[in-house]
């Protein structure tokens, strides 16, 4: 069957987007109980000696907690767009007025991990939330740096454009050669786009978990989820507001009835003008 390009970027991001499991990992929330807090790998984490962090604003809790848990973590803070680091920073990390790119007054991974004190080839974990800057911080990382990365934690952004759903796509697909998602989140300060081919909504903006695939036990091949989100673990970004409901990865075999559903529902309750 013949699809546009816009639909076939459509399949492959949602497919590219799909959290997995991995039994062995013990999944924890560090964080608050709202915005700021990510779920990760206990194991992995207490593993870093470095912590790459981008995107800080005026909280640190999350950088405070993984402090207090990882003794003697490093922690590298990045943020461009403040004036000093949040009072409540932890003693073992550093601020540095820097963004994180390929831009000009920007740094990339490489250098950052350096700032941050990674010796060389030494692994690092990396939590990103640098407000769309991350396409660009992805893309323009060499595949050698992502071979470091033992944990990611991003927030990505954009959705809403479709016109960059094969960007999209392809920064994604050299992403998950190394790394695998884990954990998926919808952060509910924004909206929903929908993928009509598909019948599903993605929010404009997904916080998502990635190891790296090194981590995989030997032998195993890590199936989808077979469950939607938000999980026990997730909490809404803004408290004031329902989570958002996430099932994109299960659209394959529930595309016919959501059409049906959808198609019912447009017959009973035409929408009046």
């Amino acid at each position: 069957m013949w699809r546009s390009k816009k639909t076939k970027a459509s399949y492959a991001l949602l497919d590219l987007l799909a959290p997995h499991e991995v039994p062995s990992l013990m999944l924890e929330r560090w964080g608050p109980e709202s915005d700021g807090a990510y779920i990760l790998p206990v194991e992995l984490m207490s593993k870093s000696k470095v912590l790459i962090s981008g995107g800080v604003a005026d909280n640190v809790r999350f950088e405070e907690e993984v402090a207090e848990k990882v003794p003697g973590i490093r922690i590298g803070l990045f943020d461009h767009t403040i004036s000093k680091a949040p009072d409540h920073t932890p003693t073992n990390a550093v601020w540095y007025k820097l963004g994180l790119g390929s831009g000009e007054g920007l740094v990339s991974l490489e250098r950052a991990a350096e700032l941050s004190g990674a010796v060389a080839g030494e692994p690092v974990a990396i939590k990103l939330d640098i407000e769309a800057a991350e396409w660009d911080l992805v893309d323009s990382t060499p595949p050698e740096f992502w071979k470091r990365v033992d944990l990611l934690i991003i927030e990505i952004h954009g959705f809403e454009i479709q016109e960059k759903w094969e960007y999209y796509r392809a920064i994604l697909e050299k992403l998950n050669r190394w790394l695998l998602a884990v954990h998926v989140h919808g952060n509910n300060y924004s909206e929903t786009v929908h993928f009509r081919k598909q019948g599903v909504r993605v929010p404009f903006t997904l916080e998502i978990t990635y190891i790296n695939r090194k981590w995989i036990p030997p032998g195993m091949t890590p199936a989808k989820w077979n469950h939607v989100g938000p999980t026990r673990l997730d909490r809404p970004n803004f408290p004031f507001r329902p989570d958002i409901r996430l099932d994109y990865w299960m659209q394959k075999k529930n595309i016919f009835l959501r059409r049906l559903k959808k198609n019912i529902q447009h017959i009973l309750f035409p929408k009046r003008g």
